[in-house]
């Protein structure tokens, strides 16, 4: 499949798991903005007879064009689909109204939307709408009129959309919070539920302007969860509107749409116990053939799993309440090191024993295993009376290194919670499993496959588009800690104030040493400043290295210090208490004004000894 035809499937993930009668009469209402048509194709794909009814067939104008006031088709459907449309209704109540008169009194009514709260605005990203940051949180009321009149559409929140069903009549409505967007959900979570596993490892977020991002959102979803935030703050809506009968029993869908037809999954959670696999395309059937294959022979080889059945066209097993593994560890390492340690050593012995190991020269010390099951890590398991049960084995690859497989267990466990690098750093973990001098090239063998099963190299320019990168959040964080003038003081016109004072640069290493490589001939330095005092006294390069104490015998007047560190911020706030604020940060990655050497002539102390 082309990798076109992939990103054209994204959005169908939204009404690709819901269960539709092909018996029923459904209608999708469609716009030429967003991607309502895809919805529509999704549902025929399914064998779903669909009539496409265009938004503007919703407004008075529409229907007077038609030369009706809206009783065609009153009462005819047993569903109708709106997905991403109601942004551009421009009478939103209306619309919903008008949306019910189609509806059988038995019928459902089903809407996916933007949410104007979405946490990832929050982060930065810019308004889908308006093109501008915090126009939506705002509700847009910044917008000038020309702005006004150029915007094509609009989100709203929890509370409008609600506020609007039912002031269309539908009273009985169950809204699910959508991870990360509506146009490629890969979470969806009841707002009657709580998921019982982290979310932060299992959303991608994607964004409409990664490179104004400057949070990592994911980072924030266990304490959003914790104070009733997080679905509030959905980045999107999918809400289920029956008029005469309940809702469909289901409380978290997880989906893998951008894996492509073949890998394309459901994993639903069920309010009746059970968890369902189910593939969301025909081509993905035998894969739930290969999931129950691995099943056998995973449970043949001592590992423990979930229990599980083909029903019909999925895969049922019971919903576990066990502890997800890797906040197992998390927990376990934060309050028992030696425990951590010995049961981490357990998940070891599981890996290790998983598969036949091939013959290898002894004095190689490494364990081949003939199948290298992927997921068999902290992130599809649970800690249950006293085992490690395991689930979703989908995934295998022959002759694997068994330290690939523990290695990306270690990783889940240290992911977003660095803290745990003071109890036990992650390096000294590595090398408990003999993974530290080859962990590049662990972890390679297993990103290559997982890239080709995802199709992230096909992929690439979508990802590019909407996934931000960790350097532009940091760098973007970092502009926020200064106004624009004093940022560009400190990081870009670094020899600002240079002229007649003391140049000193804070930090001896490789970027004190590049600066000088740079520099020297014009911005000559008086010495170094270090607060290791273990370097202290020496003198490097022909410059002395003091500690930072030297600047309280000195006039702050007199002084120029250039911070050429990595880690800068703590060094500017030390600078900062000691009231020395005449000082930059050099970055040999970023742009510098080239200064004015003249300033340098004659200045007192701005020799090299």
């Amino acid at each position: 499949m082309s990798s076109e035809q992939r990103r054209r499937d994204l959005p169908k993930a939204i009404i690709k798991w819901y269960d539709i009668d092909r018996e029923d009469k459904v209608a999708c209402v469609v716009f030429e903005n967003g991607n309502s048509s895809l919805i529509a194709e999704a549902m025929a794909e399914d064998g779903i007879s669909v009539t496409c009814i265009p938004l503007s067939r919703f407004t008075r104008r529409g229907n007077r064009e038609r030369g009706c006031e809206g009783d065609v088709d009153k009462g005819a459907y047993d569903m109708v689909v709106a997905v991403d449309v109601i942004e551009y209704a421009l009478d939103a109540p209306g619309f919903l109204s008008h949306v019910k008169m189609l509806l059988k009194p038995e019928g459902t009514f089903l809407l996916a939307a933007d949410n104007r709260l979405a946490i990832r605005y929050f982060c930065g990203d810019r308004d889908l709408y308006s093109g501008g940051n915090y126009d939506g949180i705002e509700n847009y009321r910044h917008l000038s009129r020309e702005e006004r009149r150029k915007l094509r559409g609009r989100a709203y929140s929890r509370a409008e959309l609600t506020g609007f069903l039912e002031q269309a009549g539908f009273f009985g409505h169950r809204f699910f919070s959508v991870f990360p967007r509506i146009s490629n959900p890969q979470i969806l979570l009841a707002e009657d539920y709580k998921p019982n596993e982290a979310l932060d490892v299992r959303v991608f977020p994607e964004y409409n302007s990664p490179d104004t991002v400057f949070l990592f959102e994911e980072e924030l979803y266990p304490d959003l969860m914790k104070n009733g935030l997080l679905h509030p703050m959905a980045n999107g809506f999918f809400a289920e509107c029956p008029l005469g009968r309940g809702y469909g029993p289901v409380n978290q869908v997880t989906l893998s749409g951008e894996r492509g037809r073949e890998h394309a999954m459901a994993t639903i959670i069920r309010s009746d116990g059970l968890v369902e696999k189910r593939a969301l395309y025909p081509e993905g059937q035998k894969r739930l053939n290969l999931l129950l294959d691995n099943h056998r022979y995973l449970t043949e080889h001592g590992v423990d799993l979930v229990h599980m059945e083909r029903r019909g066209n999925s895969l049922v097993m019971p919903c576990v309440s066990g502890i997800p593994a890797t906040d197992y560890f998390r927990e376990l390492l934060e309050k028992d090191r030696d425990m951590f340690l010995a049961k981490l050593d357990i998940f070891w012995e599981t890996i290790l024993g998983s598969s036949e190991q091939l013959p290898v020269p002894e004095e190689n010390g490494e364990v081949i295993l003939e199948r290298g099951y992927l997921d068999l890590v902290s992130l599809n398991c649970f800690y249950l009376e006293g085992k490690f049960v395991f689930y979703d084995q989908e995934l295998y690859l022959e002759h694997v290194p068994a330290k690939s497989i523990m290695l990306r267990t270690i990783e889940f466990i240290y992911k977003f919670h660095d803290h745990l690098d003071g109890i036990l750093p992650r390096e000294t973990v590595f090398g408990r499993y003999g993974i530290e001098k080859l962990k590049d090239i662990y972890g390679g063998h297993v990103s290559d496959f997982l890239n080709e099963l995802r199709g992230d190299d096909g992929m690439w320019d979508y990802f590019r588009r909407g996934r931000r990168e960790y350097g532009a959040v940091m760098k973007n964080r970092e502009r926020m800690n200064y106004s624009s003038e004093e940022h560009d003081r400190i990081f870009r016109d670094i020899f600002y104030h240079a002229r007649g004072r003391r140049l000193y640069l804070f930090g001896c290493g490789r970027y004190a040493k590049r600066f000088r490589e740079t520099y020297r001939d014009t911005y000559p330095a008086a010495g170094y400043l270090d607060n290791d005092e273990r370097l202290q006294g020496r003198v490097i390069d022909g410059l002395l290295v003091s500690g930072p104490d030297l600047l309280l015998e000195m006039n702050p007047e007199e002084l120029k210090v250039i911070i050429c560190v990595k880690d800068y911020l703590p060094i500017v706030k030390q600078l900062r208490r000691e009231g020395v604020h005449n000082f930059s940060v050099y970055l040999p990655d970023v742009p510098q004004s080239p200064g004015y050497p003249e300033e340098m002539s004659g200045r007192e102390g701005a020799d090299e000894h």
